[in-house]
C-alpha cells in the first residue's frame, strides 16, 4: 500500500507537469500565472491528502504570501485602468 505522503507527492508532480504542459501549449509567457497555478495545486493537494510534516509548512506560507502579492498587483492594475 502506498503511503499518503508518496501519493500526495506523486499527484502534485502530475498536476504540475500537466499545468506546465497546458500553459506552454497555450503559449503563456506570464511567470506569475505559473506561480499562481502551482500555489493553488500545492494547497489543494495538501488539503486533500494531508501529508505529514515534521515542522511547520514554510513552503505553503511562502507560496500563499507570493500568491496574495500577485493577486493584489493584478487587482491594482485593473483598478488603475
Amino acid at each position: 500500500m502506498i503511503s499518503r505522503d508518496h501519493l500526495a507527492n506523486t499527484v502534485l508532480a502530475m498536476f504540475i507537469a500537466i499545468t506546465t504542459y497546458a500553459l506552454w501549449s497555450l503559449s503563456e509567457k506570464r511567470f506569475d500565472l505559473y506561480i499562481s497555478m502551482y500555489t493553488l495545486e500545492y494547497i489543494i493537494v495538501k488539503a486533500v491528502f494531508r501529508p505529514r510534516r515534521v515542522i511547520m509548512d514554510v513552503l505553503a506560507v511562502g507560496l500563499i504570501i507570493v500568491f496574495f502579492a500577485i493577486v493584489s498587483i493584478r487587482i491594482y492594475e485593473v483598478l488603475i485602468k
